[in-house]
């Protein structure tokens, strides 16, 4: 999980520091209202979520489908869900 970064109080995530698979999982949530903009005095952050949301997105939704333990080759391995619907979608891939 993401540690939080505070600009004047407020606890964000910024999305493009997320790792490539969390990225795309949050951008795919439903209530887009949770992505925020933060205005500081070089830039204009238009990728942040609230800590506190992030938080929540990541130990209610994020860890309850990823990772997962699959068998590979008789030996379980940790792998995203992602990669374990592309293995099992396009098995030769």
């Amino acid at each position: 999980m993401q540690k939080a970064r505070v600009y004047k109080g407020i606890y964000y995530v910024r999305i493009s520091d997320l790792p490539e698979e969390q990225q795309i999982q949050i951008k795919n949530i439903e209530s887009r209202n949770l992505i925020i903009k933060i205005l500081t005095e070089s830039e204009l952050m238009s990728d942040c979520i609230t800590y506190d949301d992030y938080r929540k997105w990541y130990q209610n939704i994020y860890t309850q489908v990823s990772p997962i333990e699959v068998e590979v080759a008789n030996e379980p391995q940790k792998v995203s869900f992602m990669q374990w619907l592309k293995h099992r979608l396009l098995p030769n891939t």
